[in-house]
């Protein structure tokens, strides 16, 4: 947004207040968001967040909806306080929300704690009562799309022959509530409690693994397989996980982050690690699946 629009959306919610500044946070790729810090008519001083529509995912007012049921489910994350469409004054669609102060970067003495709360964080947004959400998209089988996402080359044909062997593989559980991108850009810290969980655009229902994978590959672009060993051991503490089903979602999460990681931004020397890290965890995933399939 421009300057101009983010002061329209400021005195169109907070009418008897004044912007002092906006402040773009840094995040991920989906979407532009911001910290208004705000002056009341008395002086007192607030400070919110204005969230845009992200380029992909959950439409606003979904979000929005979302937003509200996890807040009164008791889960960490922003109060959401209004729902703009945008069509007042052209500006994109937007969510406002509370301000959570804290961080998101990990202090290195601190990382193995905190990722064992980061797994009993997951396990507790999987065991969520769905009743009371809005609708969200489902995210049953991860190998719907796999085909479109491996790698090309001979070394990929065993694990291609593999998936298209096996064709759909729906997931037979209940399906629980998903984030879809959890991982410590994400997450908002005190200390060594997640105060919010951020970003909830990617939110479904379905496989829990899906979230698992997910989390898996981004903690290792961080810290590497020794630590990550240790989140998926405490996530397991707290829900069964099915291996051989875990693997299909890695191959997915990988492969996808493979197709798609060139529109993200990185800069190359990231990208490269990225790439090799994500490469590695097809591999793998793929050495367990082919053992298991003799």
């Amino acid at each position: 947004m421009s300057p101009e629009q983010l002061a329209g959306a400021a005195s169109r919610h907070f009418p008897q207040t004044t912007l002092e500044a906006a402040q773009p946070l840094k995040g991920g790729v989906s979407a532009n968001v911001y910290r208004l810090n705000l002056t009341t008519s008395d002086g007192a001083q607030r400070s919110v967040v204005l969230r845009e529509k992200g380029k992909s995912g959950l439409e606003t007012a979904e979000e929005f909806s979302l937003l509200v049921a996890l807040h009164k489910a008791g889960l960490p994350t922003p109060l959401p306080i209004a729902l703009d469409d945008g069509l007042s004054d052209a500006t994109p669609p937007f969510i406002l929300m509370s301000f959570v102060e804290g961080g998101s970067q990990i202090p290195e003495d601190q990382v193995d704690l905190r990722l064992l709360t980061m797994a009993q964080t997951l396990a507790a947004v999987h065991a969520t009562p769905t009743g009371p959400l809005p609708k969200l998209p489902l995210r049953l089988d991860p190998l719907s799309e796999v085909l479109d996402f491996l790698p090309a080359g001979d070394e990929w044909a065993p694990l291609r022959g593999l998936c298209a062997a096996l064709g759909a593989c729906p997931y037979q559980g209940v399906p629980v509530l998903l984030h879809g991108d959890f991982w410590p850009q994400n997450l908002i810290w005190h200390g060594n409690r997640i105060a919010a969980i951020l970003d909830w655009e990617d939110a479904a229902l379905g496989d829990p693994l899906s979230d698992l994978a997910c989390a898996i590959l981004e903690l290792k672009y961080l810290y590497g397989d020794a630590q990550v060993e240790g989140f998926q051991a405490a996530y397991g503490r707290h829900t069964e996980v099915d291996p051989h089903r875990l693997a299909l979602w890695q191959v997915y999460v990988a492969s996808a982050a493979q197709h798609y990681m060139g529109n993200w931004g990185l800069e190359p020397a990231r990208e490269a690690h990225m790439r090799q890290t994500a490469l590695r965890q097809i591999r793998e995933a793929a050495e367990a699946l082919l053992s298991n399939s003799v």
